[in-house]
């Protein structure tokens, strides 16, 4: 059985309990010597057969047969409190990974831009894009970018949203750049 078949049982099963008799009960047939199970009308009382066990079917066969509906409902109920749990945790992990993101957003900024400035590809972006003489030295690289983005210190980016603004639209130029 795949767990897709699973589900799909799952929830006729979930159905069928609701709507089978709450009430089994044992019976044996003096006549056939065999037993039955029954179930009680609750309108009137009656109890209906509703089947004949074999004479030689084992007999935890038949306590399965005759438990099947309080074993199916409790099984249903373990599974609706598992699911309840399992909600409960899906929406804590998406609340903890919101959490998460919104601290990676407000990462080191000025840290960021001091690597990216080492980097030889984006002092070729600076170059072409944002005129950059040669030689392409860090520290020039760091004066063109502190003036790109009219910032006294890339410190900034990390206390200066504005300026951390400008920082991700230069990143996002870059990455733009580099994919082209």
């Amino acid at each position: 059985m795949t767990l897709d078949e699973a589900r799909t049982i799952y929830k006729k099963a979930k159905v069928t309990a609701d709507l089978a008799s709450p009430e089994w009960v044992r019976l044996f047939d003096t006549n056939a010597k065999r037993p039955q199970i029954a179930v009680r009308d609750s309108e009137i009382g009656d109890v209906l057969p509703i089947a004949t066990v074999a004479r030689n079917a084992p007999h935890d066969d038949e306590e399965l047969l005759f438990n099947a509906p309080y074993y199916l409902r409790a099984a249903i109920l373990v599974a609706e409190q598992a699911f309840a749990v399992i909600r409960t945790q899906r929406a804590t992990i998406e609340r903890l990974e919101g959490e998460v993101n919104a601290v990676a957003e407000a990462k080191d900024f000025a840290a960021n831009c001091a690597m990216l400035c080492t980097e030889p590809a984006f002092k070729k972006f600076l170059e072409e894009r944002h005129g950059l003489a040669r030689p392409l030295t860090d520290q020039k690289v760091a004066t063109r970018v502190r003036s790109i983005l009219a910032v006294g210190s890339r410190s900034e980016l990390n206390s200066d949203p504005a300026a951390a603004e400008r920082w991700k639209a230069l990143r996002a130029d870059y990455d733009a750049w580099k994919r082209a």
